[in-house]
């Protein structure tokens, strides 16, 4: 999970009753996520408008929320992680490394 919890807000422009389906929309790590929910536990997990995951059988929207939640939260530390990995790469190939202009220290 990330350090800092995502910050979920949700869509007030919707109609809000325990039978509508119920929209949030975060920003992290430069990627807009939203999270669908509906009152049977069916959720959709959107980043960039892309489809990340789909729930058919929680228990309620609520524990669908926080199950994707957690999703969302484990994809946004990934990349973070996977961006820190690129940074401490070291560069063995005295070949590669001329051909990036870089030299050996």
């Amino acid at each position: 999970m990330t350090d800092k919890p995502i910050d979920w807000t949700p869509d007030l422009s919707l109609p809000t009753s325990k039978s509508t389906v119920q929209h949030f929309i975060a920003n992290a790590g430069g990627d807009r996520l939203e999270i669908d929910t509906t009152p049977w536990g069916e959720a959709d997990l959107t980043v960039n408008g892309r489809s990340i995951a789909h729930l058919e059988t929680a228990a309620s929207a609520g524990e669908a929320f926080r199950t994707l939640e957690t999703i969302a939260e484990d994809f946004e530390a990934g990349k973070q992680a996977s961006r820190d990995a690129r940074l401490d790469q070291v560069i063995e190939d005295d070949e590669v490394r001329e051909k990036l202009g870089l030299t050996r220290i």
